[in-house]
C-alpha cells in the first residue's frame, strides 16, 4: 500500500499502524530502471534523527526528519550516446557523470548489471581510461523477498600502458613486466533483512528493505609473457588505504524504480547521507531550499542543529555571518570568501531549543539582512 495522506492522517496512522501492516514487499518487474528513464531523488547531506533501525520484518520506520536541499537525476541514456560504447558491446544503456565519468550498464526487467566504466583517470597518470567488471555487478534485483540473500565477487580491471611508467620504477622487479592493470576488486552482500512501513513527508509506504555491504581493495597486478598476473601493490605503496568499506540501506515499495528512503553509513553505523524519492510532496523541499531573492537563508528552517548556509547571488566579497538569541546575545559567528552562490555548513546543535537571529554582514560591516530561524529537538 502505498498512498499520499495529510498530516493529521499520517498522525493518525501511528495508532493504527499495526492494523495496516502484514503485507510484505515483492519488488515487480516494473520497479526496475529501464533505457530512457530519468530516476530523481532528493538529497539530504546533514541528516540528523535518522536511524536504519532493527532488521526483522512488521517495522515501522519515521523518516519525517529528513531535508533534502537538491534534486539528484540518475539519466539511464541509450547506450550508443557514450563515447565509450563500443568497447563495451553487451551494455544498453550509459549513465554521463560529472568529469565525463562514464558508467555503462545492462539493464533487464529481472535486474540492473553495472559492465564497466570509462573516462576515468584512477591513478592520475594523465590517460583516458576504461574498465570492465568481470563479471559483471549486479545492483537491483526484481523479484527479490524478505529474507533473500545475494552475494558476489567481481573485478573491476583497467589495462594500463606500461610505457606510462618509468623503469627505474621495475628495477628491483626478478623481472620486466610487459603488462600491467589497476584491479578493484569489490565484494557485495545484498539481504533483504527487513520489512515494514516508512513514513515520509505525510506520505506511507509499505516497503522491503535492502542492506547492502560493500568492501573493495584497489591492488596493482603485472605480469610477463604467459606468466600469471602477480600483485605488487605493495611496491606501489598500496595497502589499507586502497580498502574502503561500505553499508547502505535501500528501502524499496513494490513499483518505484527510485528507492524510497536510501540510507549512508560511516564505519560507525550513523547515517552521513540520505536520499529520497522526488515527487509532488517532497518537492516542497526543494523549493523551500532554493529562494529566488539574493542573500543568506538557513535551511532546513526548524532544525535540529546542524543546518546549510545558503548565499545566493552576492557580489563577490567577505561576508560575516552572525546569530544573536531572542535577547540579542551573540551566540555565533564566522566569516565567509562568496562570489555568486556558496554553500556551507553550521552546526550549532549545541544552541538550546528556541528562536535565534542571523545576520549577513558585509565586509564594511553592513548588516545586509537578518532572519528567524528555530531550533528544535527531536
Amino acid at each position: 500500500m502505498k498512498g499520499l495522506l495529510n498530516k493529521w492522517v499520517a498522525s493518525a496512522l501511528l495508532l493504527f499502524l499495526p492494523l495496516l501492516s502484514g503485507a510484505q514487499v515483492i519488488l515487480s518487474p516494473q520497479s526496475m530502471p529501464a533505457v530512457g528513464d530519468t530516476l530523481r531523488q532528493m538529497v539530504d547531506n546533514f541528516p540528523i534523527g535518522l536511524n536504519p533501525g532493527e532488521r526483522g520484518g512488521d517495522r515501522v520506520w519515521d523518516f519525517s526528519p529528513i531535508q533534502g536541499i537538491f534534486v539528484l537525476e540518475t539519466v539511464f541514456r541509450d547506450v550508443s550516446e557514450g563515447s565509450a560504447a563500443s568497447s563495451f558491446p553487451n551494455a544498453n544503456s550509459v549513465l554521463k557523470l560529472s568529469d565525463g565519468l562514464e558508467n555503462y550498464f545492462h539493464l533487464t526487467e529481472e535486474k540492473t548489471s553495472e559492465v564497466g566504466v570509462a573516462g576515468t583517470d584512477p591513478i592520475n597518470i594523465g590517460a583516458r581510461l576504461s574498465g570492465k567488471y568481470f563479471p559483471p555487478l549486479t545492483g537491483k534485483r526484481s523479484m527479490i523477498t524478505f529474507g533473500d540473500v545475494h552475494e558476489q565477487s567481481s573485478s573491476l580491471i583497467f589495462p594500463l600502458s606500461i610505457s606510462n611508467f618509468p623503469d627505474t620504477l621495475f628495477a628491483d622487479f626478478p623481472f620486466r613486466p610487459d603488462s600491467i592493470r589497476l584491479r578493484v576488486q569489490v565484494e557485495r552482500t545484498e539481504e533483504a533483512d527487513s520489512w515494514g512501513i516508512l513514513l515520509l513527508k505525510d506520505q506511507v509506504f509499505n516497503v522491503l528493505r535492502i542492506k547492502r555491504t560493500e568492501i573493495s581493495r584497489t591492488r596493482i597486478d603485472v605480469k610477463s609473457g604467459f606468466f600469471p598476473w602477480i600483485d605488487v601493490s605493495d611496491i606501489f605503496g598500496i595497502s589499507q588505504p586502497g580498502t574502503q568499506q561500505s553499508v547502505t540501506y535501500y528501502y524499496y515499495d513494490e513499483l518505484e524504480k527510485e528507492p524510497i528512503v536510501t540510507l549512508h553509513t560511516d564505519r560507525t553505523g550513523a547515517v552521513v547521507r540520505a536520499e529520497y524519492i522526488y515527487n509532488e510532496l517532497t518537492a516542497a523541499d526543494l523549493h523551500a531550499a532554493i529562494p529566488n531573492e539574493s542573500g543568506l537563508y538557513v535551511f532546513p528552517n526548524p532544525s535540529y542543529g546542524l543546518v546549510s548556509l545558503n548565499f545566493v547571488d552576492l557580489p563577490p566579497g567577505r561576508y560575516t555571518v552572525r546569530v544573536r538569541n531572542i535577547l540579542g546575545v551573540a551566540k555565533w559567528e564566522s566569516t565567509f570568501f562568496v562570489d555568486g552562490h556558496k554553500r556551507s555548513k553550521a552546526d550549532l546543535s549545541h544552541f538550546h531549543p528556541g528562536t535565534y537571529l542571523y545576520s549577513l554582514v558585509d565586509q564594511n560591516n553592513n548588516i545586509i539582512s537578518t532572519k528567524r530561524f528555530v531550533i528544535i529537538r527531536p
